[in-house]
């Protein structure tokens, strides 16, 4: 008896499998719903002044809630929302994210975004409490710089074809396939495509966009 109850004390103390537990759902983080906004408003290819235009509240109050520095207010979620389409809800409604994502090589066309004149790629899902993601970013033909921005964490990029300019605050790195750069992204970085086809770059971002 005192083996057989030993037995199930220590398969009762076992953790639950992944797919078997059930994570909380909680409101989104200020830096959550930032990242949550910016690309909603990126995917649909509008400025900060078009939805300051369209929905009515000022561009600067909209880039300080994208980067999490600032808390909407419900009115200000309210024209948030409306300049992008969407219900109020939409916004803050909590995610359950899991604690392991795959992602298959097919879905991944279906969630491409283009910034700019850049085009990102998601690689992976979103896990509970992830601080990180990985994108594929592919450049266009062209002399100007794709994407321009800045924003608080890192970012990691490999070329895997093509050849692309990084310019981090005015230094300029040129990479080839195979070539690596990592720096603090609170910089002022862009992207240029310099060969005659499209460059394509495998990239980590630190704190994850929310796409």
């Amino acid at each position: 008896m005192r083996t057989s109850e030993a037995v199930q004390r220590k398969e009762r103390a076992k953790p639950a499998p992944v797919s078997a537990r059930v994570l909380e759902s909680r409101d989104p983080s200020p830096g959550e719903l930032g990242r949550r906004i910016k690309m909603l408003r990126v995917s649909r290819g509008l400025t900060l002044k078009d939805l300051e235009e369209r929905g009515g509240i000022s561009a600067t109050h909209v880039s300080e809630i994208e980067r999490g520095k600032a808390s909407p207010t419900v009115g200000a979620l309210g024209r948030i929302a409306r300049a992008l389409g969407l219900r109020p809800a939409t916004l803050v409604e909590p995610r359950v994210l899991p604690e392991v994502a795959v992602l298959r090589a097919a879905e991944r066309t279906s969630r491409r975004v283009q910034w700019n004149a850049a085009i990102l790629e998601p690689v992976s899902d979103p896990i509970h409490g992830a601080e990180t993601c990985g994108q594929i970013l592919t450049l266009p033909v062209r002399r100007e710089p794709a994407l321009t921005h800045r924003h608080e964490g890192e970012e990691w990029l490999t070329v895997l074809s093509g050849v692309a300019e990084i310019r981090v605050e005015g230094q300029s790195f040129v990479l080839r396939e195979g070539d690596s750069v990592h720096f603090r992204s609170h910089r002022e970085h862009s992207y240029v495509n310099l060969a005659s086809s499209p460059a394509v770059i495998l990239m980590a971002v630190r704190p994850r966009l929310a796409i």
